[in-house]
Formats: C-alpha cells, structure tokens, sequence
C-alpha cells in the first residue's frame, strides 16, 4: 500500500525513455522510434501513451511553444512492478512543420497518462529540414544572389491552422546590395496546394509577389492571381531578375 501511495507523488512510479531513428527529417516525412517504459513499485494502470510535436514562436518579443500536432500512441494497459514495455510507433510530421534552428527547435514529448498521480514525460530534439519543394526554391534565391540572413517564427494572427509563420529572410548580395534592403520568404503547404509569399523590402517600402500551385501540377503556376504555364523555380527566377520599383 506504502508504494502505491508514493507512486501517486511520482516517487518509484513507472518512467518513460523514447529512442528516435537519428536522423534529419522534413515536413510531411515518417518518423520513427520506440517508447520504452518501466515498471515502478507497484503496477499502475497507463491509460493513454502520447506524443506531442511541439514547436516555438515570437509573439511580443517572447518566445512561445505551441503543439504543433499529437499523436496517440497506445490504448490503456497495466506496466506490473519493474516490467519493461516497448511500443514501436511511425507517425508523420504535418506538411506545416517548420524548420529546426538553434532559437527555434522543434521537439517530440512523449507522456504517461495515468490518473491520480503525476504524468512521468520524456523530450527528444529533432532535426526538421524544409520540404524538398521549399529547398529547392531557398536555392534558388541564394542563385540570384542572396545570402540567407535569419530563420525565425513569427506570430500570425491571420493564420487559422496555427498561430505563426515561418520568415526565411535574405540579404542582398552583388547587383542588389544598395537597392534591396531584404527578401523574406513565406511558406504555405498541403497536400493539395503550395503557396509561396516573396516580400521584397525597399527603403520601408514593401512589394509583394504571391505564388501558388499544385504539387502535382507544378507546370502550371498562378503569380497574384493570374495563370501561367511555368515551373515555379524558373518563375522565381524570372521574378527575382526584375528590380522592383
């Protein structure tokens, strides 16, 4: 009785370890790993095994975390005295998964929920790379000679899926230093659509150019509004050979 007592206070309950496959990742790709988990003193009932990816974002000059998605792992069970349990899982990181930085990491937290005592949790860093599409258009700004400048997550009251955006901001380099005061670059992913928004920063003054397509359609682009048979890197290419103004 003494040790179900102090397992309800955390003290010798069961612990919880996940081991990731080490690698970098990307939105919209698997990830997988296993939850280890091991018995305390005395069996407890686990009634849920979940992950939550979770995320950060500036709002007001403070850093904010948010969960991004969760993910439910196990259905209830019993975890007797010092048995040791593993549960292999894959889930897939959402398409709106921003980059990992060093000011804005991104993290999978895995939890015990068992009642009437104290949650034991584990957190494991991940390593999240753009989208294949959205490396290929990073690229090809820093080909028109930019140098990426700052990756950072800003808070976005416009957007309904989550509170935030990602800001891939550029400086000029060559032909554009002393013209262009800074690029920044948004981006919006689904399964059905991608929606690219290019600012470009000229003595406070800002001109926007807004890109859309189908994934499966990349032939064909929409640029403000308006269709073109185009692939939507060599669009952008086009786009940032014009000086604005």
């Amino acid at each position: 009785m003494l040790y179900k007592s102090l397992t309800s206070l955390g003290i010798g309950a069961a612990s919880v370890d996940t081991r990731l496959n080490q690698k970098p990742y990307y939105a919209g790709s698997p990830v997988e790993g296993v939850v280890f988990i091991r018995g305390g003193q005395a069996d407890q009932q686990i009634d849920d095994i979940y992950l939550y990816l979770v995320v950060h974002y500036l709002k007001n000059h403070k850093k904010t975390s948010f969960i991004l998605h969760n993910y439910q792992l196990s259905r209830a069970f019993t975890i007797h005295k010092n048995e040791t349990k593993e549960i292999p899982f894959q889930i897939e990181l959402p398409l709106v998964t921003p980059m990992s930085t060093g000011s804005y990491p991104v993290y999978l937290k895995t939890g015990l929920d068992i009642k009437m005592a104290i949650d034991p949790s584990d957190q494991d860093m991940i390593e999240v790379h753009p989208h294949p599409v959205v490396q290929k258009c990073l690229k090809q700004v820093e080909e028109s000679e930019f140098i990426l400048y700052q990756i950072y997550n800003q808070y976005d009251s416009g957007s309904k899926a989550h509170p935030f955006q990602q800001v891939f901001q550029f400086r000029p380099t060559g032909r554009y230093h002393g013209f262009i005061d800074q690029l920044n670059l948004v981006f919006h992913l689904s399964k059905v659509k991608i929606i690219m928004d290019l600012e470009m920063v000229r003595a406070n003054q800002s001109f926007y150019t807004t890109f859309a397509w189908n994934p499966d359609e990349s032939s064909r682009i929409y640029i403000n509004g308006r269709e073109t048979l185009s692939d939507p890197t060599k669009k952008l290419k086009d786009v940032l050979s014009r000086k604005p103004g």
